[in-house]
């Protein structure tokens, strides 16, 4: 009903990856922070401060999962 951008929406699914990380799907959670940091940036911009935290948390998954990434 919201669409894809609306912020709640996007906090949604930042709720849902944050929880899947909390059930041990470390690497699903990166996975999932990833996505939506890219919506993130787009609609919000990089400096927002629920980017911010997205990135932040990306960052604390990929450490639980033993992932880093991918180098460009």
């Amino acid at each position: 009903m919201l669409g894809p951008d609306h912020p709640n929406t996007l906090s949604t699914r930042n709720n849902i990856a944050y929880w899947r990380g909390e059930a041990g799907d470390a690497a699903g959670a990166a996975a999932a922070y990833e996505e939506i940091l890219a919506d993130q940036e787009r609609v919000l911009g990089p400096g927002h401060p629920v980017t911010l935290t997205t990135r932040t948390n990306l960052t604390r998954q990929r450490g639980a999962a033993g992932t880093r990434p991918a180098q460009s």
